[in-house]
């Protein structure tokens, strides 16, 4: 077993789900509390076949016209996703992200439920998905870029932090290259994980 977190507990690695295809997740958002209405500003994601989803929420001033991957509105920017989504089943597809299962998921279904209630017939898809959280390819939490050096995979840049700055600056084209960087650096961390437990059995 390939623990990188080097410790000598004992740890039990998470199985890969035993689906033929995947989609990579990254949000950035105004902040950490999403029911005292800091928003979703980004959301970036790709599948398993190289398809990607990029959209950034611009401030509610800005001239969105005929500017590609954004969106004046927050809810926009979910249906959007959902729209993308809605095209890769939860029977095929699973789920991969970076400490999502704590913040990427909830913050989204928070968000989703403020702004256009909660249906239980026709909720959020994207609680379906089997979920795989590379947090816990190891026994304590180490970031994404401590993750990306020990594995050889090429790093990230920046952190949530800068995100919140580029976004207040809008700067908008740099925040969506900012995520689906981390949407990058998470699948080849991924990636290289899984060929190193391959390797083990």
């Amino acid at each position: 077993m390939i623990n990188i977190s080097n410790e000598n507990k004992p740890w039990t690695p998470p199985k890969i789900p035993d689906k033929p295809k995947y989609i990579v997740l990254d949000i950035e958002t105004q902040g950490l509390k999403p029911l005292y209405m800091e928003k979703v500003t980004c959301i970036c994601a790709k599948d398993s076949d190289g398809e990607t989803f990029s959209k950034v929420m611009t401030h509610p001033n800005y001239d969105v016209k005929d500017k590609k991957g954004l969106l004046n509105d927050e809810g926009y920017l979910l249906q959007f996703f959902l729209q993308w989504l809605s095209h890769r089943s939860h029977k095929h597809y699973f789920l991969i992200t970076k400490n999502g299962k704590i913040f990427d998921i909830p913050f989204l279904f928070i968000r989703y439920v403020l702004r256009f209630g909660y249906d239980p017939v026709n909720d959020l898809p994207i609680i379906y998905y089997t979920h795989f959280d590379l947090q816990e390819i190891t026994s304590r939490r180490v970031s994404l870029q401590c993750m990306a050096e020990v594995l050889g995979c090429a790093p990230k840049c920046g952190t949530g932090l800068n995100a919140i700055k580029l976004w207040k600056e809008r700067r908008y084209d740099e925040l969506k290259e900012y995520c689906m960087q981390d949407v990058e650096t998470t699948e080849e961390v991924f990636l290289k994980w899984r060929e190193l437990q391959a390797g083990e059995k």
